[in-house]
């Protein structure tokens, strides 16, 4: 087991070190971050996913029902609970809420769980795992996040958000590769080095831009912060796992959905705080101290679900 973590760890500190220390040297900056970030989400990731997706069998797609159900149930509802909380119980302003809920709820499963889910767990279930928090995210929390965003007087059609959503390409590869997977036509293994020749950078790149994200942003700490943080490793992943072990979920799918949960916040919530000039420092320094501490909290996950 700590020969399981050694390995799953020590590249994802390493690459997020080296992309750290390269914004360090000025060798890249923001600019280049959202540049990596573009060819990651845009093309390397959805290579990748497509490729793990339809290349795995028809049964076990369907066997992964529950896995859905169980990602859907967990970050939707960690996201509503929270939204009201902050809302109704602490007088949040609605955008800022939104935010805050965003950052527990949504794990950057395409980018540091694109590199260490594929350790654990093996490349098909991992792509079908990123397949489907993408599906989740993209097609059910964003949506409500940008209608809470919208400032007064501003039309947000919740139509106009969907059709940009399938727009997306990594959207677009999770839905292509579940239908023809699901349509049975397996994906011959003469093409698969067609696809991951350009994914496999996915993960490493994914994790270098986080570096560089995480050295350019300004960085606070203060009790909301450390709240967030600690919701987001380690009271978010705790509850699905009590929850599952009450209703008795099986070991193999608790594993899954348990340490996709704990996997830390997502750059989504930083990149629309930025976007809309909402506690913009507050929102980054939840990302980088999630980044930080589940260096301690995955590995303490890992070792207690065995």
């Amino acid at each position: 087991m700590l020969q399981t973590l050694l390995f799953a760890l020590i590249p994802i500190i390493v690459t997020i070190g080296i992309g750290y220390f390269a914004a360090y040297r000025n060798d890249f900056d923001d600019h280049d971050s959202q540049q990596f970030v573009k060819l990651v989400m845009n093309y390397a990731l959805p290579f990748s996913v497509f490729a793990g997706i339809w290349g795995t069998p028809r049964k076990i797609i369907i066997a992964d029902i529950p896995l859905a159900g169980w990602l859907l149930v967990g970050m939707v509802g960690c996201y509503i609970v929270l939204i009201i909380a902050y809302r109704f119980g602490f007088r949040l302003p609605l955008d800022l809420s939104s935010l805050r809920a965003l950052s527990v709820a949504d794990p950057s499963v395409p980018f540091i769980g694109s590199a260490i889910l594929p350790l654990l767990f093996g490349n098909q279930v991992s792509a079908i795992t990123i397949g489907l928090c993408t599906l989740i995210i993209n097609i059910l929390l964003l949506p409500a996040v940008f209608a809470s965003l919208a400032k007064e007087g501003e039309v947000t059609s919740l139509g106009q958000r969907l059709i940009s959503t399938f727009k997306k390409p990594l959207v677009i590869s999770a839905l292509l590769g579940f239908v023809i997977a699901l349509a049975g036509w397996q994906m011959p293994v003469e093409l698969e080095n067609t696809f991951m020749v350009l994914g496999k950078v996915a993960g490493g790149l994914a994790l270098f831009s986080i570096g560089i994200v995480l050295f350019t942003r300004r960085i606070t700490i203060n009790l909301s912060i450390g709240v967030s943080v600690f919701a987001k490793n380690v009271i978010f992943p705790c509850i699905i796992w009590l929850i599952m072990l009450a209703v008795n979920a099986p070991a193999s799918l608790i594993n899954i959905v348990v340490l996709t949960l704990a996997i830390p916040t997502a750059t989504m919530p930083t990149t629309l705080a930025i976007q809309f000039k909402i506690n913009e420092s507050e929102i980054a320094s939840i990302q980088f101290w999630s980044t930080v501490f589940s260096f301690i909290t995955m590995p303490i996950f890992m070792w207690l679900i065995g």
